[in-house]
């Protein structure tokens, strides 16, 4: 039997979030309102601020003339004059604003078992059987705390729902909660209290106005298991290659989920903060499996051994009824030091509690709309678009057009990005996750000199998974659908943008379906290579192990395929792009003598680049591209969306005592830094690709040492 009890408390604390609501223009703290002692009509400050001289001045170098002769030509609202108040939106950061966020968990698990011998079952070459039982409890309770500035509290405070602008006055009717209107203080957010970032972060100018304003953001998640398995094991027959042996089991697995929001999280309460509903659901789940091993062949020419394995499982699920799955396993020794091996299975995964149950969420993120006219492509002086300066790929309008938008009229002033209500849960339509792959390989150890151990193996691998469960993001959804190079919008994702096109100029999306969906199929091909070599030599009396490894992929096929709903396909293939190199290979070397180790290991990436269909060509007319392809040239200029194949390195070395270890090393031995792109191409942090490999090159070399101690017995 087991038993264990895990008690955890986790407190996080982080930069505040920004806070930044509508001040209503009637609000009596709000600057740009005339109408209170300390308000002024911000029409008439514009207009001030662009008489200024120094203000003149920069206009005059960067549009060749004053505002107030661009006014005298007739260019419209560039000094507004009296405006009278106006709805003004502060940015402020509040000391403990949404930057705390503490977790509470408990889990216990509890397993009894037992193993018996079955001397009942003996008859002829039926023995040596035993069994294994179990029954094993889990649960885990947890709960998180987020506190922070209430939206519909600090909104009730600045006079949103007052005709007036009254704070702390509802007479618009809004359906509010009742420990929203109890005890509402009204806010200054011009306080100068905000405004003092000296600690890192503003405060409000009241103790009351805090304590009117925070809450709390508390979530309840318990989940619970249930596992009873058994199973049995022995000989069943004599082969002449040998015993055959096998398995026999069955399992019983019931889980319960039930996560529960207060009325905080519930609503999304917290400003700019989603709503979460939890989920709440259960599900059993009952198994039988088999599995034998078979001796075919064995000390024969060609032939040193053959086995096969073969094993099934019958799996009925509550939701998704009866399914099996199979595998059959194959290896074949020719010669001792050679293992020809193959297999071939199928899986099966029913979508989890959480996949299932999750109760719908909103909440918001910033995204950003490739329809909008970039600032680049936007004339300073009328505002209108220019489509010379326009560097967005053709494919982009295409996509555009097929979701009813005119990407020539979009103009948000250059500014793509918004905030957009996003939206997820679970799904009880979801189908079961399936899959079928196989391999072929081999193993071979040389066996021709003693003084060193060679190996050297290789496999093939085809892996194909239909329906994929998946939880696409904001951002993936609106670039799988807009950048698609199909230019038609043909893209699954589409379906799950919602737009406002009631003004041609400004089809905002309104909202992103983010729930979890069935992608019809993936694949991934390749070959695995790997090759092991040790050997011992001697520095003066002192032997020392020399060894090292090369393991290597070479990606064939990565690709997904969606079917849309009117029945057309969406397939893409990733192999060589940014994430999928065509080889991934690494050197691992390896020293041992006497309490010494070292090792040194090095990983190569091969070149990459963007997808075929997506690649710009190279153009003679300077600002043709974001970028230049090479050496910063005009006359060669491309929107660089390719890398070169890099490698980093890294080493360390080992010292063991009786019983402690200390190590240290460098990362990235000699700095390198990963190859810059285009980020309107490639995903990146400031023109650093975000991909597989590429992270040690993002944080350059560092250094480190760790020191391990083992109280009383042999350090290891």
């Amino acid at each position: 039997f087991e038993v264990l009890y895990n008690s955890q408390e986790t407190d996080q604390f982080g930069q505040e979030g920004q806070l930044f609501p509508f001040v209503p223009a009637n609000n009596p703290y709000n600057l740009c309102n005339p109408n209170q002692p300390n308000g002024i009509d911000c029409g008439l400050a514009i207009d001030e601020y662009l008489d200024n001289p120094n203000i003149q001045q920069q206009w005059i170098n960067y549009y060749g003339a004053t505002a107030a002769q661009f006014r005298d030509l007739g260019v419209a609202n560039v000094f507004p004059g009296a405006i009278g108040p106006v709805q003004t939106r502060p940015v402020v950061s509040v000391r403990g604003d949404r930057n705390n966020f503490a977790v509470d968990l408990e889990q216990i698990r509890a397993v009894v078992g037992f193993r018996p011998d079955l001397p009942m079952i003996n008859f002829g070459d039926v023995t040596n059987w035993s069994a294994e039982a179990y029954v094993s409890y889990s649960r885990s309770d947890g709960e998180s705390v987020r506190r922070g500035v209430r939206e519909d509290r600090i909104d009730l405070a600045l006079g949103a729902y007052s005709t007036t602008n009254t704070p702390c006055e509802n007479d618009v009717g809004a359906d509010l909660r009742a420990d929203a209107v109890a005890g509402c203080v009204p806010v200054n957010m011009y306080a100068p209290s905000l405004y003092d970032v000296s600690n890192g972060a503003g405060d409000f100018a009241t103790q009351a106005e805090r304590d009117y304003l925070f809450d709390d953001r508390i979530m309840d998640t318990a989940y619970e298991q249930i596992v009873v398995n058994a199973f049995a094991t022995g000989d069943l027959m004599q082969l002449p290659a040998g015993t055959m042996s096998g398995a026999f089991g069955l399992e019983y697995r019931y889980d319960d989920l039930d996560s529960t929001p207060n009325a905080v999280a519930g609503d999304g309460l917290l400003w700019g903060f989603f709503s979460e509903l939890g989920g709440v659901g259960d599900r059993t789940t009952k198994e039988v499996f088999a599995e034998v091993d078979i001796p075919l062949l064995a000390n024969l020419p060609l032939a040193t051994e053959l086995t096969m394995n073969l094993s099934a499982r019958f799996t009925d699920d509550e939701f998704y009824g009866n399914n099996t799955t199979e595998s059959a396993k194959i290896g074949w020794r020719p010669t001792e030091e050679m293992l020809i091996r193959a297999t071939w299975g199928t899986a099966f995964r029913a979508p989890n509690l959480r996949e299932l149950f999750l109760g719908g969420s909103t909440g918001f993120t910033n995204v950003s709309d490739p329809c909008y006219i970039p600032e680049a492509a936007i004339d300073a002086l009328t505002g209108g678009y220019n489509p010379e300066n326009d560097q967005r790929e053709p494919q982009v309008f295409g996509n555009c057009a097929a979701q009813g938008v005119d990407a020539t009229l979009a103009n948000n002033d250059g500014f793509n990005t918004f905030s957009v209500e996003v939206a997820q849960g679970g799904s009880l339509e979801l189908d079961p996750e399936e899959s079928e792959s196989w391999t072929l390989g081999f193993a071979y150890e040389q066996p021709f000199f003693n003084d060193f151990d060679l190996r050297f193996g290789m496999t093939y691998y085809e892996i194909e998974v239909t329906n994929t469960v998946i939880a696409p993001s904001a951002g993936f959804i609106v670039a799988d659908c807009l950048l698609d190079e199909s230019g038609n919008g043909q893209s699954a994702f589409c379906s799950r943008i919602t737009r406002d096109l009631s003004d041609p100029t400004d089809p905002r999306i309104t909202n992103i379906g983010l729930g979890f969906i069935n992608r019809d199929q993936e694949v991934a091909r390749g070959i695995d290579y790997n090759l092991t070599f040790e050997d011992q030599f001697s520095i003066g009396k002192t032997p020392v192990d020399f060894g090292f490894d090369i393991t290597a992929n070479r990606t064939l096929e990565r690709s997904t395929l969606f079917t849309n709903a009117d029945g057309s396909v969406d397939q893409e293939d990733f192999t060589g792009e940014f994430g999928f190199p065509d080889y991934n290979v690494i050197l691992t070397a390896r020293f041992e003598w006497d309490r010494w180790g070292a090792t040194w290991q090095t990983q190569y990436l091969s070149s990459v680049e963007q997808d075929i269909d997506e690649v710009d060509p190279f153009d003679n007319v300077a600002g043709a591209s974001d970028t230049c392809g090479l050496n910063g040239e005009a006359t060669l200029c491309r929107d660089v969306g390719f890398a070169d194949s890099w490698q980093v390195s890294t080493a360390s070395v080992r010292y063991n005592a009786d019983n402690w270890i200390l190590s240290a090393g460098v990362r990235n031995v000699f700095n390198e830094q990963p190859p810059k792109v285009d980020g309107s191409e490639v995903l990146s942090i400031n023109n650093l690709p975000i991909g597989v490999g590429y992270f040690q090159g993002l944080v350059g070399r560092n250094f480190f040492i760790n020191a391990s101690y083992s109280f009383g017995g042999t350090g290891s």
